[in-house]
């Protein structure tokens, strides 16, 4: 179900740029704009050593903004999503940069784009993230969110990775081999499509187990329906995730993981099509 943006009534838009570029003219570009619409633009701190505009630390943009732009790849926006899904604020992607499957609108396009916002002409989708569930050894629960993926690998280059995977205490799978990717929908064309694994449509109420090269040539990826929680084992391994945190297996009793109820808010073009992006970006039909 789709979370609703009062586009009327909006005073202060947060901008988060990518890490350790230089965007100060994309970033003036941005609030030129907003500015027509009397709309002051705030900055993450670390977005800009050099423009004079209010500058926040990550927490406190998200408390103050009415929602946040996310200016950079999809790297930028993923790593954004999980706080946004904390503050249950919406994000708008615009890449600076390579062009993902996350991040489509250009700076070009933003005025354009801005115009019809205001006017409420966008759609908002809400795609599901994993839940993580962490427990300790020392009984301490940690819960974390993924918006793309949770990859696991051993922690020896020179070894195979041994994953037990349980449903309900029983054993659901066991998997040797280079390691294993657990995916959402909208990460299926990340990690997971280059080990091979379904693309599956953003918005599905699925997650998707994908092994990564695996011992066994009948292991292949199942997708799994919202609601289907399982635990997953392994020793002497690391997990990973969305390619920003990384965790030893060993150090937790047990993880346990599933699609969650949370999602994020990604404000889009209206006339974003999904299967056209998939057609442009991975060359289909040519």
């Amino acid at each position: 179900m789709q979370k609703k943006i009062d586009h009327e009534n909006i005073k202060k838009v947060g901008l988060v740029a990518r890490p350790n570029s230089n965007l100060d003219n994309e970033i003036l570009v941005l609030k030129d704009i907003l500015k027509k619409y009397n709309i002051e633009l705030l900055l993450f701190k670390e977005s800009s050593k050099i423009l004079k505009l209010p500058k926040y630390n990550l927490d406190e943009l998200f408390q103050v903004s009415d929602f946040i732009i996310s200016l950079g790849g999809d790297g930028t926006l993923i790593s954004l999503c999980r706080k946004a899904c904390k503050y249950n604020k919406a994000i708008l992607g615009i890449y600076a940069g390579n062009l993902g499957f996350l991040t489509d609108l250009k700076v070009e396009q933003a005025e354009e784009f801005f115009q019809s916002f205001f006017y409420g002409d966008f759609k908002i989708e809400n795609p599901f993230l994993l839940s993580i569930n962490l427990k300790q050894k020392n009984g301490q629960k940690i819960q974390n969110y993924a918006f793309n993926d949770i990859m696991i690998k051993s922690n020896n280059q020179v070894s195979m990775a041994h994953i037990e995977v349980y449903h309900q205490g029983k054993k659901f799978n066991e998997y040797f081999g280079d390691g294993l990717v657990v995916a959402t929908p909208a990460g299926s064309t990340a990690y997971n499509l280059s080990a091979n694994g379904p693309i599956v449509y953003t918005l599905a109420q699925v997650f998707i187990l994908t092994p990564i090269c695996s011992h066994s040539l009948t292991q292949r990826p199942v997708v799994l329906p919202k609601g289907f929680e399982l635990e997953i084992r392994a020793k002497d391994c690391i997990f990973c995730i969305d390619g920003q945190e990384n965790y030893k297996m060993d150090d937790f009793e047990n993880i346990k993981i599933g699609l969650s109820q949370k999602s994020v808010s990604l404000i889009r073009p209206k006339d974003r099509d999904y299967f056209q992006i998939l057609k442009e970006k991975l060359n289909w039909g040519n």
